[in-house]
């Protein structure tokens, strides 16, 4: 896995500095492309062919290191925090281990957004 995201930063880097590549708009490049993988997605699924899915799941994950990496050479983001806040976010919830309730779900998604809301306020106000 690290050696994909490896790769995949590297190649963010190179378009984000090539200055004659026709079809690399940043960021957005890659919200186009997931979109039409989470459609090839559906249709493998829907053929119920494990060996494109299996393929067409890794172009979706590609898409999307590639789309964090694009957001973060175009400093929206910080990759590292991206990360962090995925893991905060999701061992927050499943603090009972795999066994959550829905409705314990609910309360801690409930008390995660208002703790993102304050951090916004306090970012940007």
């Amino acid at each position: 896995m690290k050696k994909i995201v490896e790769l995949a930063d590297s190649r963010i880097e190179y378009l984000h500095n090539k200055d004659n590549c026709n079809w690399y708009d940043g960021y957005s490049t890659y919200i186009e492309w997931l979109e039409e993988e989470l459609e090839e997605v559906k249709d493998e699924i829907k053929e119920n062919n494990s060996v494109y899915l299996e393929d067409e799941l890794w172009d979706v994950f590609w898409d999307f290191v590639c789309l964090i990496n694009s957001l973060e050479q175009d400093w929206y983001i910080d990759k590292k925090k991206v990360i962090e806040r995925c893991f905060k976010k999701f061992d927050g919830r499943l603090v009972d281990g795999p066994r959550f309730e829905a409705k314990r779900w609910k309360e801690i998604k409930e008390k995660q957004k208002l703790e993102l809301k304050r951090e916004h306020e306090e970012k940007y106000w």
